[in-house]
């Protein structure tokens, strides 16, 4: 279903239609990204929605980045840069990029990838166009390190018109890459600060997706690229726990995440009969979900 769009950039706009517009906040978290960075910050800085700041933050890169954040920041009044003095992990990084957002509406992007030029706009059309809408999501692809296309274009969650009990159990066999999709500041802030364990970014969704709806956006495209060789899910493990990332590990991180979903569920404002559901529910997927875990090379 294509989305409606409210606002195009058809004919230069005044100052005070300009000043109308939501302030969109983009946090670029990176570390070690100089191959791909200067590309990546082009893609973002040709976006043609006219009210957007960008939010650099350096987790004390040992390559180029920092030069790159510094000379992006001083040729761009739309960009402001941090750097961290040591490596605090990835989460801490995501963390600072949001505690810094002045918009109203706020995603993430990675220092590597590509969007392509209306891909703001068009999610911030979704979203005030669908009142009830959390996030806006673009379609999305694989590129290789030269650009090109491989793989399937991932499905895209649009959860409108669904039960609040239905949205959170589509969301949980969902991809995760809606955690890349234009945000409401203010639902992805009531969520609390980003949590530091295995599948953070389920728990974080799951606590959006009860707020409201996940919208698609198939007429803007993400560009997700591959930067490393195919790995299995131990390799993957090893990554997240490593001191690039600093994910915290856990001894039984399938029941920490049980248990930090069912906490997001029995906290929410789904009805009592909702909650025994889900409950009852959940449980019986953890297996079936941890053996496609495992199965995907990446």
């Amino acid at each position: 279903m294509a989305i409606e769009p409210i606002w195009q950039k058809r004919q230069p706009m005044s100052i005070d239609t300009q000043r109308n517009l939501p302030l969109v906040s983009i946090g670029i978290p990176v570390y070690n990204e100089a191959k791909f960075l200067e590309q990546a910050l082009a893609s973002l800085l040709a976006q043609d929605y006219a009210r957007i700041e960008f939010i650099l933050s350096d987790n004390a890169s040992t390559d180029g980045t920092r030069e790159i954040c510094e000379r992006t920041a001083a040729a761009d009044a739309r960009v402001r840069a941090m750097r961290a003095l040591v490596n605090e992990g990835s989460t801490a990084n995501f963390q600072r990029c949001l505690d810094a957002a002045r918009g109203e509406l706020f995603m993430w992007a990675g220092g590597h990838d590509l969007w392509s030029s209306n891909m703001v706009s068009q999610c911030v059309a979704a979203l005030a166009y669908h009142s009830g809408a959390v996030i806006a999501v673009p379609e999305s692809q694989w590129i290789d390190p030269s650009d090109q296309p491989y793989g399937v274009r991932a499905c895209i969650l649009d959860t409108r018109g669904m039960d609040p009990l239905a949205r959170i159990f589509a969301m949980l066999w969902a991809n995760m890459h809606a955690v890349y999709g234009l945000m409401r500041i203010s639902a992805l802030r009531a969520t609390g600060s980003i949590p530091n364990y295995p599948a953070a970014d389920l728990v974080l969704l799951s606590k959006m997706i009860l707020q409201g709806d996940f919208v698609p956006v198939p007429d803007a495209l993400w560009s997700r690229r591959q930067t490393r060789a195919s790995e299995d899910y131990a390799a993957r493990q090893r990554r997240y726990h490593g001191s690039d990332f600093g994910i915290r590990r856990r001894i039984f991180p399938a029941l920490q995440l049980s248990f930090e979903l069912l906490r997001v569920v029995w906290s929410s404002g789904l009805t009592p009969l909702d909650k025994i559901a889900f409950t009852l529910a959940f449980p019986a997927q953890l297996p079936a979900r941890y053996l496609v875990a495992k199965r995907r090379v990446a």
